[in-house]
């Protein structure tokens, strides 16, 4: 598995939900992503438990072309300060993806799938990210 010490803060992470869903939330540091929950809660969880009850025994990163992982202090920021709230979550409407985007972004796009994040992402970013799998531990 990565180092948490090499992520960097407001990377976005992702795993799979029984291999037919995707699910995101933005690292912020010290072990722990930031998700909006199907409950509508807004909350930061270990990288276990961002995995728990989930398929999935791998992270995803966001990386650029050059490999790194992508991060950015200012969607950590604006993750952090969502933690504790609420949101009406729709499973298409307003789901993990839109909180991931909106937290790198600042902008509130309508996304309904990790396809339509990454087309965002790569759009937003101006190049499209490679996804880094990594085993947890």
């Amino acid at each position: 598995m990565i180092s948490q010490r090499t992520i960097p803060v407001g990377a976005v992470v992702c795993c799979e939900i029984f291999q037919f869903f995707e699910h995101t939330g933005i690292y912020i540091g010290d072990g722990q992503i930031v998700e909006l929950a199907g409950s509508g809660l807004v909350r930061s969880l270990s990288f276990n438990r961002f995995l728990a009850d989930r398929s999935g025994a791998e992270l995803i990163f966001a990386t650029s072309p050059a490999g790194n992982i992508i991060g950015s202090e200012i969607a950590a920021n604006r993750a952090i300060e969502q933690i504790y709230s609420y949101q009406n979550y729709d499973l298409l409407r307003n789901n993990c993806h839109r909180f991931t985007y909106s937290c790198i972004s600042g902008d509130s796009l309508p996304l309904t799938s990790f396809f339509d994040l990454k087309q965002a992402l790569a759009k937003y970013w101006r190049f499209t990210p490679n996804w880094q799998h990594t085993r947890r531990s």
